[in-house]
Order: C-alpha cells, then structure tokens, then sequence
C-alpha cells in the first residue's frame, strides 16, 4: 500500500515556503504627493490594502496627501470603470452615502460604478525605501522614461509654505538668483529658499546656467509672493545651445480639509 506522508509533506512544505515569501515582503508606510511631469494623467491610481485608490494627477499642482501602506515596489496602474451587476445589493455604508442630500447648486448624477485596475502592466513603478520609518515625498511621474517615477524626500518642516524647492535636471549647475542671496544647485540635487519677499509683493528672480565656470543668464521673471503656498521649480535642459533651460512651475496651496487619504486607517476596537 503506497503511503501518501511524501506528497503531504511537499504540499506541507511549500505552503509554508510561499508563507515565508510572503512574511519576508517588505510593508512600507507613506504620505505621498503626485505630479505629472507631462501630461494630466486620469484613470490611473495605486493598489493599498487590496483595494484600488484612483488618482488624478495634474501637471502644474501637486495633489493632496495620499496615506499609502503596502509593498516597497510602489505600482501606478491603469483603473477602469466597471458597472455591478443587476443583483448587486448595496450595503448600509453604500446605502447610507448614496442617500446623502447633495450640496446645494452642485448638480450630482447617481452612480453606482467601480474603479478597479485594467489588469495591464504598471505605468509606472518605484521601489520606496524600507528601513526609513514613515516616509514623506514628492513623486514626479513620467511614464516611459526609465521605472516612470522620480521621489523627493518632503519630510515635514524641510519645505514649508512661503518657501521655494529647486530642483535641477541639468547637467551643468544652475545659479539661483533672489532678493534673500544667490544659490548654486549642482546637477541632480535640489535646494529650498525663501526668495526674501514679504507676503503679497512681487520679487525678481533670475536663473542663470554655469557653463565652463561663467554664469550665462537663461530665465528671469517677476513673481508674486504668498507666504501659504510653497512652489517646486523643475529645472531642466532647453533646445537649442548648452546652457539654455526650461522651468516647470509646481503649485502646492494648502488643503482645504485633512482628508481620510491623509491619514491611516483607524484599528477595528480603536477609540
């Protein structure tokens, strides 16, 4: 009589190999904001908790704070719409946020649709680190250049409202020119400053390109000051002559709310 102890063993031991795999995935956690690099980027979004958290990401703004908590390799997937079924029923929470009166003079339209990934390959991807504690940063998507997502470190305090973050794409460094004193960004590094003005005034701003060890002005303008918005400056290489730049000007006002994608979950039992 042949014994069936092997193939139980087997089955035994790689149930607890892919546990192992599984345990030794390393969880990271986040407040992340977006930006496109390019172009507006809708119908996208990341997976967390097995579920999908769409996103919308604008090109001249940052958007609010997403809270993410999931694997290192962070993965933009492209989301469809998806009607449910006919004998779907709703439950109480469903219920209870599809009978909310809507806001006067905001006309809304009932819906009942889903967003979940298209099941294609990622847009875009990052591997976080993970040995950080709680991280916080600025990620730049350009899909199709190298994994699609740049990361800037944006621990709280080190750029605050008021304040400008430089950030140069270069290969040459670039000089900051501003009414609180001059800065020199080397090529793929970045520098906060304040531009030395008071609230609700304008102040001159040159930047100029250091070429061969000379200083060749290649951007200047007059901008208007607000001490409750911070802007990220994307310095990057121009057509035409070595030297020449483009600057890309990100907003980030501040929120109007602190939103449930700010923060974690609440624990089930949590007071």
């Amino acid at each position: 009589m042949r014994s069936n102890f092997a193939p139980t063993l087997l089955v035994a031991l790689l149930l607890a190999t892919v546990a192992g795999r599984a345990a030794d995935v390393p969880t990271v956690e986040a407040y992340l904001k977006f930006v496109s690099g390019n172009r507006p980027m809708a119908g996208v979004g990341i997976m967390q908790d097995k579920k999908a958290k769409a996103l919308v990401i604008p090109t001249d703004m940052l958007t609010e704070a997403v809270y993410y908590r999931g694997p290192a390799r962070l993965e933009l997937v492209e989301m469809v719409t998806t009607e449910p079924t006919s004998d779907a029923t709703p439950n109480s929470e469903e219920k209870a946020e599809t009978t909310k009166r809507p806001t006067r003079g905001v006309k809304v339209i009932a819906s009942n649709s889903v967003v979940t990934p298209a099941g294609k390959p990622p847009i875009a991807w990052i591997d976080l680190p993970t040995k950080q504690g709680q991280l916080h940063l600025i990620l730049i998507v350009n899909p199709g250049k190298d994994n699609g997502i740049t990361a800037i470190q944006d621990p709280p305090g080190s750029f605050p409202p008021g304040s400008n973050r430089y950030l140069n794409f270069c290969p040459f460094p670039v000089t900051i020119r501003l009414p609180s004193g001059d800065q020199l960004i080397a090529p793929g590094t970045t520098k906060v400053a304040r531009p030395g003005s008071k609230d609700g005034n304008y102040y001159d701003l040159e930047i100029l390109s250091r070429i061969n060890e000379q200083d060749i002005g290649s951007y200047s303008g007059r901008l208007y000051h607000l001490e409750t918005v911070r802007k990220l400056y994307m310095i990057s290489p121009g057509p035409g002559n070595v030297g020449r730049i483009a600057v890309k000007v990100i907003v980030d006002r501040p929120p109007s709310a602190r939103t449930t994608s700010q923060k974690p979950p609440v624990k089930k039992g949590a007071k």
